[in-house]
Formats: C-alpha cells, sequence, structure tokens
C-alpha cells in the first residue's frame, strides 16, 4: 500500500538521473508518474554510464546522492534504488543515503566472488559514509534449481546464514513474457513461480524491516496488505493494463487498415502498385529525380558507347565487294 519511488536501470522519460548528479535538475522535475498507484518512477539512461568519470572530478563525490536526497522533500514510503553491477561511485552514492542494502546474486560458480567483492564495500560504507547503513539479506535470483545452484546456494547459507533470504527467484521464462508486455512479473502472471516468489520475498522484506525500525525505535511504516488483498490488488492492476494495452493495439490496427486503404488494396495488385508509385514519388521526390537523372546519364553513356562501338566494328571488318 505505500508509496514507492523506483530508480531503474531501464530507459523512459526524458529528464533522468543523470541529469540529477550533474545539477541540472531536481528529483521533482524528473520523477514519472506510472500505471501503478502510489509507485513512481525515476528513469535512467545510456548517458549515466559516463557519469562516473564527472563525479569523480567534483568535491564528495560519495556523498552526490546524499546532497540530492537533503534537498528534496520526498512522499514515499520506500525508495528503491537499482544499482548498476559494479562496484563505483554509483553504488557508493547509493550506499551512503540508504538505510539497507539487499544484494541479489545469482547461483554461479562466480557467485562467491561477486560477494567477496561487495562485502567490503558495504563495510567501507559502514565505517565512514554511513555508519546507519544495514545489511538487510541477500536474495538468490534467476536460481536454477539444478545440483550446481544448490551446492552453491547451500554454501553461502552456510557462511552467511540467516542473512540470505529464505526464498528464491526461480528461473521463469514469464519473466520474459512480462517484460515483452510492459508489466512487472506479479502484475503480469502473480501465481507463476517467479510473481508468487517475488510476493514472498516483499513479505519477508516489510517483516524485516519493520523489525529493525521496531528496535532502532524508527519512524512506524504502515501495515502492508495481506496476501489476499495484494493478489486482489494485482489482479486489478493487470486487468487495467491489459485493457489499456488493447485499446492501444486497436488503435494500431486502425492505422493499419487506414494505411492499407491510401496504399491500396492488396487484392489488386496493379492499383496497389500503382499507390505505393505515387506515394513513393511525393514522399521521396528529391531522391525520384536524382535517380532519374542518373538513368538517363547511364542510357546516354550506353548509348555512346553503342554508337562509338558500331563505328569501330566498321573499321575493323574488311570491306565487303558488291555482288555482280
Amino acid at each position: 500500500t505505500a508509496d514507492t519511488a523506483i530508480h531503474p536501470c531501464g530507459c523512459c522519460g526524458q529528464g533522468t538521473r543523470a541529469h540529477l548528479f550533474v545539477g541540472e535538475a531536481e528529483i521533482g522535475d524528473v520523477v514519472l508518474k506510472t500505471p501503478f498507484e502510489g509507485l513512481d518512477i525515476l528513469p535512467s539512461t545510456y548517458a549515466l554510464a559516463g557519469i562516473e568519470l564527472k563525479m569523480s572530478e567534483a568535491k564528495d563525490s560519495q556523498r552526490t546522492l546524499s546532497h540530492i536526497f537533503d534537498r528534496a522533500t520526498l512522499p514515499y514510503d520506500y525508495i528503491i534504488i537499482d544499482c548498476p553491477p559494479a562496484l563505483g561511485i554509483l553504488p557508493l552514492n547509493a550506499m551512503a543515503v540508504a538505510d539497507a542494502v539487499i544484494i541479489p546474486v545469482t547461483a554461479t560458480p562466480f557467485a562467491n566472488d561477486g560477494l567477496l567483492r561487495t562485502l567490503p564495500s558495504i563495510k567501507y560504507v559502514q565505517a565512514g559514509l554511513n555508519k546507519s547503513l544495514l545489511l538487510q539479506g541477500i536474495l538468490f535470483t534467476i536460481h536454477e534449481g539444478n545440483r550446481t545452484a544448490r551446492k552453491i546456494s547451500n554454501e553461502i547459507r552456510e557462511r552467511l546464514g540467516s542473512t540470505v533470504y529464505e526464498m528464491e527467484i526461480p528461473r521463469d521464462h514469464r519473466v520474459i513474457e512480462a517484460a515483452a508486455a510492459g508489466m512487472p512479473v506479479c502484475v503480469y502472471a502473480p501465481t507463476s513461480p517467479a510473481g508468487r516468489a517475488h510476493m514472498e520475498f516483499v513479505t519477508a522484506f516489510l517483516q524485516r524491516h519493520q523489525q529493525t525500525m521496531t528496535k532502532g525505535g524508527g519512524i512506524a511504516l504502515p501495515q502492508a496488505l495481506d496476501r489476499t488483498a495484494a493478489h486482489e490488488k494485482l489482479q486489478q492492476w493487470h486487468t487495467t493494463i491489459t485493457a489499456s494495452n488493447l485499446q492501444e493495439d486497436r488503435i494500431r490496427m486502425g492505422e493499419a487498415r487506414l494505411e492499407s486503404v491510401l496504399r491500396g488494396s492488396k487484392g489488386n495488385i496493379l492499383d496497389s502498385f500503382h499507390m505505393w508509385f505515387v506515394h513513393t514519388l511525393i514522399e521521396n521526390r528529391g531522391l525520384f529525380f536524382t535517380l532519374v537523372l542518373l538513368i538517363l546519364v547511364l542510357l546516354a553513356g550506353l548509348a555512346f558507347l553503342s554508337i562509338n562501338g558500331l563505328q569501330g566494328l566498321k573499321d575493323i571488318l574488311p570491306a565487303v565487294p558488291p555482288a555482280g
């Protein structure tokens, strides 16, 4: 039920996080609404990839995001910052301003190496930039469930104990389908393995966070919806977005039919060719006249070569005496 702002690595909108980091925008200028009630988004673009070099030249660059947040009044219960998979200035900025960090891990042979590089960075931030930063948990994602994945996940669980969330987000083709449909998997297919796992994770995260806030004497947060109410809300969003997408499909189909009428019926090849030729001529007049001029030049050149070739052939062949 809480309002949430998400900072993804996707691309949409004109104002982006890159504009924030260089002081060309404030959060309120670039936050976008989404079809989901209480959920706003602050988009990123590929321009963010080159921002670290510019930030490294600035004073106190590791606290840039903290200064941005200090200047803003944000009406959200939770702000989720999605970091790039590299330990640079951007993740340090995120951890410097965050209350907690969650590490997503894929159970592959390189998972341990990734954790060994990430955990020291968190300790570095806890020692200086953000002493209140908590390691909220480690979450296995895109989990295969085969013998190798189980062995790796068990080794990490043995070493880090309850820090690792019990649930695992499985590899699920419905996630790809959801992305193609422009919906989160929990909205696209809430009963799919990945959809159920994400809901279990959110429940576990909220419980951990509530316990942490209670122990630390922090701000009381609103209670989350129960499972049934949450499922009904997701289904409502699914229906609304699906109807919207169908309407967009109808508009696209109408445009396609209009285009077909304008360019001629497919049943009449001659009419179709005629309409195509006329529209091409209108839309590309400059190119058309250039091609016509080029064709005329080529024809003139061929005619010149043919005439000279025939004359040369006459000069080479011996004269034929007249008959009689």
